[in-house]
């Protein structure tokens, strides 16, 4: 099976304070030698996330670095796709579905693989289903 992970999954995964029941329960339909991928905008933003949970001081510096090892093993494959035609498309899918265009790479992603797509954000998991993406639940 094909899985895409957006920012919100990929975080509740590992920021310990942010994982619960219902990400395990999630997690657990996913087999370790499923193929995960992210659009390469996943690692800015966690590497956003990682910076306001310093700046909020939730944790330090040095506990979010921590966390590294953590991602690496989740094994996410990088989508590289880039150009006019692919930011075309992503802006269509902003303007169909009234995502950012952040969330609309990973729909976009989900959408041209035929991959699950793995969420925590409702809007998404909206126009997923509108698009014809199926989500992780």
């Amino acid at each position: 099976m094909l899985y895409v992970f957006d920012s919100s999954f990929v975080g509740a995964q590992i920021i310990p304070d942010e994982k619960d029941s219902e990400i395990d329960r999630l997690c657990q339909k996913i087999k370790h030698d499923d193929e995960k991928q992210a659009p390469q905008l996943l690692w800015y933003e966690i590497a956003n996330i990682f910076k306001n949970l310093t700046l909020r001081k939730r944790y330090t510096f040095d506990d979010v670095l921590q966390f590294f090892p953590l991602l690496a093993a989740m094994r996410l494959t990088t989508d590289f796709e880039t150009g006019t035609a692919y930011s075309k498309k992503i802006l269509r899918l902003c303007n169909n579905y009234r995502l950012s265009a952040y969330d609309a790479a990973y729909l976009e992603l989900a959408g041209r693989k035929s991959a699950v797509l793995c969420t925590l954000d409702e809007n998404l998991m909206k126009a997923a289903k509108k698009y014809g993406v199926i989500t992780l639940e």
